[in-house]
């Protein structure tokens, strides 16, 4: 009987892991830095990213969604954190 109720209780622990890590976006945009002169525009983001598989296609989004509400800027920097990183040292 305790077995059982150790099982269901793991069971239902793992259900809710999973649960609630595919209910978390795949990157959230913390910080925007911009510059600007006469010639250029310089952008850096302070990007945390959740789901680290296909980061080259997670990159891809985080510019082409930047660009789009922004505009294109002369040089635009991505820092990427994971979530405990960042809360450990958000100074950079």
């Amino acid at each position: 009987m305790k077995r059982k109720i150790i099982i269901i209780v793991l069971t239902l622990c793992l259900l809710t892991g999973i649960y609630c890590y595919t209910k978390l976006p795949e990157y959230h945009i913390t910080n925007s830095m911009s510059t600007s002169n006469q010639d250029s525009r310089n952008t850096q983001l302070k990007v945390i990213v959740y789901k680290y598989f296909k980061i080259n296609n997670t990159i891809q989004k985080i510019k082409s969604e930047h660009n789009r509400i922004n505009g294109t800027p002369t040089t635009l920097k991505i820092n990427l954190y994971y979530p405990k990183w960042f809360l450990r040292d958000s100074s950079n």
